[in-house]
């Protein structure tokens, strides 16, 4: 699958790099790569690049390897350009980095000024031509991924990626990876354990991922077989984790009875307000949900029978799955609150979003129910395994990578997410509330009846991880951005500002 000769590239302002396609509709055909040439990321750069990437994987039908292959483009591409700016830094010093005794010596320097000064270092990359080459290209078998930058890697380097390659093929799963992570000499080397390690966990073994250097040359490629067999290594951890499920308590029955009486067409808010005014709990959290910012208008709600009255009675029906959630596990799971107050604020997103697509209240309503419950496997994981949950978040957040599903299921055999959907039916929950938790952050994997639900919650936690500098939204699919009625990425950046303003004074 050789790439084509002497291919010309011409800069499209709309895309933000050179490339031999016209726009991102630009079909895909068997063998016909598209290539793209720049110099740094920005945000066009990588709408376009992520862009292309899940149309290629949409068409070969393998948008479920999203999340590794993503995480591997963006660690190859961001260690293409780090190597451009240590040639500039070398060649700014006079310095020879072919030489193992300056290379040694200048790098701890470059290190710090590249930290203090990066941006400044990588905008004198197109000056020195110091470019980064991505080529997609398919055909019935495979799909291949070439990032290419125009330097020969120096020996230090190679024998730094050859070790971290040969390491991570040793590991089993991420556990194994991160005992080792106090270890690492530089940075980029466990970015790329890693990213091998979630690449392994989707079926992509050690053939996926390879590289070549030569004179003025430096190629990796990520290898996507049309044919994925999936293996799990973690049978023993699944299993602990099920138990655990297994004794978790079953739905409490008070709310089940409140829920059925709501359905009665006889029923008023007077009369669920007396069901429910005999759990003191329940009714504290009715009356803290009618106050939040998804459902507050004007003054503060002090009453049962006013807050229901402002919620409404079906929307109440909905809304008691979240709540019930909430009684069984905020005294029982450390990790309860945060996860809880980050829902809330998901939910006023998505109420938002709903709003914006033409939402009745009815669907609405099952929205922010799905948003406040979508996050409870989180809530279950982080309290079963903390000590894997945290690096994993810690390293998720430092790479900007939005979801770190694919690393969960490589370290601990189980995404928060199949564990929240496994809960859920459990208790017997509505079936969109628990493809609202099993496909949020892989929504486009999700059944495209259920896309009213598990896009705008995608979108809502994006929000979020934007809003602390954990994402960016370039990330967003196309796909994702269009059936919330965003016409745009800029349109959707304003639109998330304004809500988050809003939020915080609400």
């Amino acid at each position: 699958m050789a790439a084509a000769k002497g291919v010309t590239l011409e800069y499209r302002e709309a895309l933000g790099l050179h490339t031999n396609i016209l726009d991102l509709n630009h079909p895909i055909e068997e063998n016909a790569p598209f290539h793209f040439k720049f110099f740094q990321i920005t945000d066009n750069v990588e709408n376009t690049i992520f862009q292309v990437l899940d149309r290629f994987l949409l068409q070969m039908d393998l948008i479920f390897v999203r999340e590794s292959v993503f995480a591997a483009l963006k660690e190859t591409i961001t260690n293409a350009i780090k190597a451009n700016a240590k040639r500039v830094f070398f060649k700014n010093r006079a310095s020879n980095i072919y030489d193992n005794n300056q290379y040694v010596t200048e790098m701890s320097e470059f290190k710090k000024t590249y930290l203090d000064n990066r941006d400044e270092i990588e905008e004198s990359l197109h000056k020195h031509n110091f470019g980064v080459f991505v080529s997609f290209i398919h055909n019935k078998n495979l799909m291949r991924i070439r990032i290419m930058n125009n330097v020969q890697l120096t020996d230090e380097e190679i024998v730094r990626i050859t070790k971290r390659i040969d390491k991570a093929k040793t590991y089993n799963d991420l556990a194994e990876a991160f005992a080792d992570l106090s270890s690492e000499e530089e940075g980029a080397g466990l970015g790329l354990i890693m990213t091998l390690m979630m690449l392994k966990n989707d079926g992509l073994g050690d053939s996926a991922f390879k590289f070549e250097t030569g004179e003025n040359k430096t190629v990796f490629m990520i290898d996507v077989p049309a044919n994925i067999a999936k293996t799990n290594v973690h049978v023993e951890k699944i299993d602990k984790i099920v138990a655990e499920i297994d004794n978790l308590p079953t739905f409490p029955k008070t709310i089940q009875d409140i829920q059925t009486a709501i359905d009665k067409p006889n029923s008023s808010i007077t009369q669920i307000a007396e069901m429910i005014k005999k759990d003191v709990s329940l009714s504290a959290n009715i009356l803290k949900l009618s106050n939040s910012a998804a459902f507050r208008r004007g003054g503060r709600v002090e009453s049962l029978d006013r807050a229901i009255q402002l919620i409404g009675l079906k929307e109440l029906q909905n809304l008691l799955y979240s709540l019930g959630t909430k009684q069984l596990l905020e005294d029982k799971f450390p990790a309860f609150l945060s996860i809880w107050e980050k829902s809330n604020e998901c939910a006023f997103y998505c109420k938002m979003i709903g709003e914006r697509m033409g939402m009745n209240k009815n669907n609405i309503s099952n929205l922010i129910a799905s948003s406040l419950l979508h996050d409870i496997g989180e809530i279950l994981l982080l309290s079963f395994d903390p000590n894997h949950m945290s690096k994993i978040r810690n390293y998720s957040n430092s790479k900007e990578i939005a979801s770190s599903i694919s690393m969960e299921e490589s370290a601990i055999g189980i995404t928060h997410s199949k564990l929240g959907a496994m809960v859920a039916e459990k208790w017997n929950f509505p079936i969109l509330y628990i493809k609202g938790m099993e496909y949020h952050h892989k929504p486009l994997s999700s059944d495209e009846v259920y896309h009213d639900i598990i896009f705008p919650i995608y979108l809502g936690d994006m929000m979020i991880a934007i809003n602390h500098k954990e994402a960016k939204s370039s990330e967003i699919p196309e796909e994702i951005l269009k059936l919330c009625k965003f016409n745009s990425k800029s349109e959707f950046d304003s639109f998330r500002i304004k809500m988050h303003e809003k939020f915080k004074f609400d």
